[in-house]
C-alpha cells in the first residue's frame, strides 16, 4: 500500500493505523493547517488548478496546503 501524500510504500506501523498516509505526511498536514499554506518545500506535489467562484489556486497533494493563489 502506498502513501497518498508522498507515494512511498507505507511501513507496517503506518498501515496498521488504517490511514492512507505515512507519519511524515500526517505531520506535514498538521503543520499546513497551522500555517495555512504548503510546508513541504522540495517534497511538494502540485495538484491541478482548483476554482471556486472567482478564486483559483494550486494546492499540494502531500500536505493539502495552498501553494499558490492565482486569483
Amino acid at each position: 500500500m502506498k502513501c497518498e501524500g508522498c507515494l512511498k510504500e507505507l511501513s507496517v506501523l503506518d498501515s496498521c493505523r488504517r490511514y492512507g498516509v505515512c507519519l511524515d505526511c500526517t505531520e506535514a498536514r498538521h503543520n499546513a493547517v497551522l500555517k495555512r499554506k504548503c510546508v513541504c518545500g522540495n517534497k511538494k506535489r502540485e495538484s491541478e488548478i482548483h476554482k471556486i467562484g472567482s478564486r483559483t489556486w494550486i494546492s499540494c497533494l502531500r500536505c493539502l496546503g495552498q501553494i499558490k493563489q492565482l486569483s
